[in-house]
């Protein structure tokens, strides 16, 4: 049994903590931060749906990778290409996880967004995954599919407490898109140096016939400018996120932190999903996450508003 739970990827329903973002970005615009019970509830329920949708991805994902996971080094031992589990289970298991996650979905949420933004997310895997489309195998456009997962689970956290249809604002959706995309090309460059081989890793992921050093790098700074572009005009635009500028030096010294282990020796030997596990980048993590919510709270209360601070008057001499 334990083989089938790791082909779904239980250890990785951690990343639908994005949905929380979502749930933040509504609290914090729409609701002023007035937080009940029930917007708790309705939170911690919309996870649900989402995280079973996920391994219903991932089951999809690592049946239709088993012949290329032959060729990398360490997934050769995954479940599937190891001979450790039967396919006719699994494809049970992604059918029943689909029609779990949206019956809970239908059941616990009324705001049609929801249910959009969720099936956004199993059309995501099928396109990901499936030919003649698959873009996991289509250099630069991977990264783009494969980040829009960050978008897809905002509108989840986000129709999950309001019950309008209004979209939350592009700029924080673009904002996070490329964020998405700065730590999936980081795990591209990562994977694409564990391999160390141009030919081997061509053969396992397409995309990596085209990718180069230079390429994934220079993609990692573009997705990192586009994000603190996106993000600032947020930040600006929006009274209520205006003290945010002041966490700005935080995450750009946690992106820095990011770039040195994906670029590092140390990076190139562990497998994408360390990359993030790194006590310095969790640190640089926990702490803008701390200033943000003191930041937020200050706002609030009337204690703090740096805009004002910046814009007020400063007299020198007599």
């Amino acid at each position: 049994m334990i083989e089938y739970l790791k082909v779904a990827r239980i250890d990785h329903w951690l990343k639908n903590i994005f949905i929380v973002f979502g749930h933040a970005v509504a609290v914090v615009l729409v609701l002023d931060m007035e937080i009940t019970g029930d917007v708790v509830k309705i939170a911690v329920l919309s996870l649900i749906p989402a995280c079973l949708v996920a391994s219903a991805n991932y089951i999809l994902n690592e049946i239709l990778d088993a012949p290329f996971d032959k060729l990398h080094p360490t997934k050769k031992l995954r479940p599937i290409p190891a001979g450790l589990v039967k396919l006719p289970i699994l494809w049970a298991m992604f059918v029943g996880c689909l029609i779990v996650g949206f019956a809970l979905a239908f059941w616990w949420f009324k705001n049609p967004g929801y249910h959009i933004a969720l099936a956004l997310l199993a059309i995501s895997g099928l396109v990901y995954n499936i030919q003649p489309v698959r873009l996991k195998d289509r250099a630069f456009l991977d990264v783009i599919a494969e980040s829009f997962n960050n978008p897809i689970r905002l509108w989840l956290g986000w129709y999950a407490v309001l019950e309008t249809t209004a979209q939350p604002p592009a700029s924080i959706v673009l904002a996070w898109w490329a964020f998405g995309g700065l730590l999936m090309t980081g795990k591209r460059y990562s994977e694409y140096r564990f391999i160390n081989n141009k030919e081997l890793s061509g053969q396992y992921r397409k995309s990596f016939q085209v990718y180069s050093n230079t390429s994934l790098i220079i993609a990692m700074i573009t997705y990192a400018n586009f994000f603190c572009f996106c993000a600032g005009y947020a930040i600006s635009n929006y009274e209520s996120l205006n003290n945010l500028a002041l966490v700005f030096p935080v995450i750009i010294f946690a992106i820095i932190a990011y770039f040195n282990q994906a670029m590092s020796e140390v990076g190139a030997r562990l497998e994408p999903e360390q990359l993030m596990q790194k006590p310095l980048i969790i640190i640089c993590t926990l702490l803008s996450g701390a200033i943000t919510v003191g930041l937020l709270w200050a706002h609030k209360m009337d204690k703090f508003h740096f805009k004002a601070w910046m814009d007020s008057p400063t007299q020198f001499g007599g």
